[in-house]
C-alpha cells in the first residue's frame, strides 16, 4: 500500500466524524443547549482527546502494528473478542448511517423515488468504495476532504450579512446542566475519532494527528451551529430535522445563484459516500484479522447488504432514528470509554525501551521480559 500521510489520516479522521454528526446533531443539542450548544462539541471533544491519547499510547507499545493487530498477536483470544465487538460497533455505525443518508436523501433530493431503492443505491456505491481497499478511500479522502473543509470556511463569509447576533443572548449565562444533556448526544459522533490508532500503525499515527483532526471537527460542528442559531434562531432550529441544510439553503451568492445548496450538498454528498465506505472497510479489515483465510473483499457485499437490512429493520422511521440518539450513547460508551481504558490498562507501552525497536514481534517482548 502506499505510503500513509499525516495530511491523509487527519482528512480521514475529519470525514469520518464531520458529515453524520453535522446532518443528524445540531437540532437536537440546540433543543438541549440552546445558544450555548456549540460548547457542547467543545466538552465532548476534550473528552475524546483524552481517550485518543490514552489508545495512541497503547499503539506504541507494537509501533510497526495498529491496535487490532497488536491485540490479536499480543492476546490471541482477548484480542479477537476485543475486535469483533469494535467491528458490532462500526456495524452498528454503518446501519445508523445508511438511514440516515437515504432518509436525507429521500426528503430532500428524490422525494418520489422509494426509500428502499434510494438506500440500495447509497448501498451499492459504498460497497464499490470499500472493495478497493485502503488505497482507494485514502485516494478519495484526499480529494474531497479539502472540499469540505472550504465549503465549512466559506459559510460564514457568505451569510455574514444576514446573521442575527441578537439571537445567541445571553451569551456568559451558561445553563451547564444543559450544556451537558447536549455533550451526552454529541460525543458518540465525536468518538468515532477513536478509530485512527485501530487502523493506522504506530509508526504512522501520532497524537497530533488525532489532536489536529478533533480540533477540525469540533471548530466546523461548533461554527455550524452558531451559524444554525445566528441565521435560523434557537426555536426553529430545535423544531427542524436537517438545520444544517436549511442554513445551506439561506445561502446566497448572486441573483441567479439562488439554490447554492446544490451545489453544496453535490459536494458533501460523496464525503458522506466515504463515511459509510470507511465504516465498511473497517469491519471487513477486523473480520479478515479475525479469520484470515476469509477474504474481507468479499465480505464487503455481503455485510453491505446486511447493514443495508438492518437499516430498515432497526429504524422504522426517521423519528426513531432521531430518538434512538439518547440510547446510542449509553451503548457507544462502552466502546469509547470502557474498552480504551481496559485496553490502556493491560496494553500501555512497556518501560523496557527495547520493547519498542521490535515493531511488535511478540515473541521478542517475551525475550526482553527474562
Amino acid at each position: 500500500m502506499q505510503k500513509i500521510t499525516a495530511r491523509q489520516i487527519v482528512l480521514l479522521g475529519m470525514i469520518y466524524v464531520i458529515n453524520t454528526t453535522a446532518l443528524n446533531v445540531p437540532n437536537q443539542l440546540v433543543s438541549r443547549a440552546h445558544q450555548h450548544a456549540f460548547i457542547s462539541f467543545l466538552v465532548s471533544g476534550a473528552l475524546i482527546l483524552v481517550l485518543l491519547y490514552m489508545l495512541t499510547r497503547s499503539s506504541l507499545r507494537f509501533p510497526g502494528q495498529n491496535l487490532f493487530e497488536s491485540l490479536i498477536s499480543r492476546f490471541p483470544a482477548l484480542g479477537r473478542v476485543l475486535v469483533v465487538l469494535y467491528m458490532l460497533f462500526f456495524f452498528m455505525i454503518l446501519v445508523r448511517d445508511i438511514r440516515i443518508v437515504s432518509d436525507f436523501t429521500n426528503v430532500v433530493l428524490l422525494p418520489i423515488t422509494p426509500l428502499l431503492i434510494t438506500a440500495l443505491c447509497v448501498t451499492a456505491t459504498v460497497i464499490y468504495i470499500a472493495r478497493g481497499g485502503a488505497r482507494t478511500v485514502l485516494g478519495i479522502t484526499e480529494l474531497y476532504g479539502p472540499i469540505i473543509i472550504i465549503v465549512f470556511a466559506l459559510m460564514p463569509v457568505i451569510a455574514l450579512r444576514d446573521f442575527n447576533f441578537g439571537l445567541m443572548r445571553p451569551l456568559l449565562h451558561v445553563d451547564w446542566g444543559r450544556v451537558t444533556e447536549g455533550s451526552w448526544i454529541s460525543v458518540a459522533y465525536i468518538g468515532q475519532m477513536l478509530i485512527l490508532p485501530f487502523i493506522f500503525s504506530g509508526k504512522d499515527f501520532k497524537f497530533k494527528y488525532g489532536f489536529y483532526a478533533t480540533l477540525l471537527v469540533v471548530g466546523m460542528l461548533a461554527a455550524a451551529v452558531i451559524m444554525d442559531i445566528l441565521l435560523l434562531g434557537v426555536e426553529i432550529t430545535e423544531r427542524m430535522m436537517y438545520p444544517t441544510y436549511e442554513l445551506v439553503r439561506q445561502l446566497r451568492i448572486t441573483d441567479f445563484l439562488d439554490r447554492f445548496d446544490l451545489i453544496v450538498v453535490a459536494l458533501w454528498y460523496p464525503g458522506m459516500l466515504l463515511n459509510l465506505a470507511i465504516s465498511l472497510y473497517i469491519i471487513c479489515y477486523g473480520l479478515k484479522l479475525v479469520i484470515p483465510p476469509v477474504s474481507g473483499k468479499m465480505m464487503a457485499a455481503p455485510i453491505g447488504l446486511l447493514a443495508y437490512s438492518c437499516a430498515f429493520w432497526f429504524y422504522s422511521n426517521s423519528i426513531e432514528l432521531f430518538n434512538f440518539n439518547e440510547v446510542w450513547t449509553l451503548i457507544a460508551l462502552f466502546f469509547i470509554l470502557v474498552l480504551p481504558i481496559l485496553i490502556f490498562l493491560v496494553h500501555h507501552p512497556a518501560k523496557n525501551v527495547k520493547r519498542r525497536e521490535h515493531g511488535g514481534d511478540v515473541s521478542l517482548e517475551k525475550g526482553a521480559r527474562k
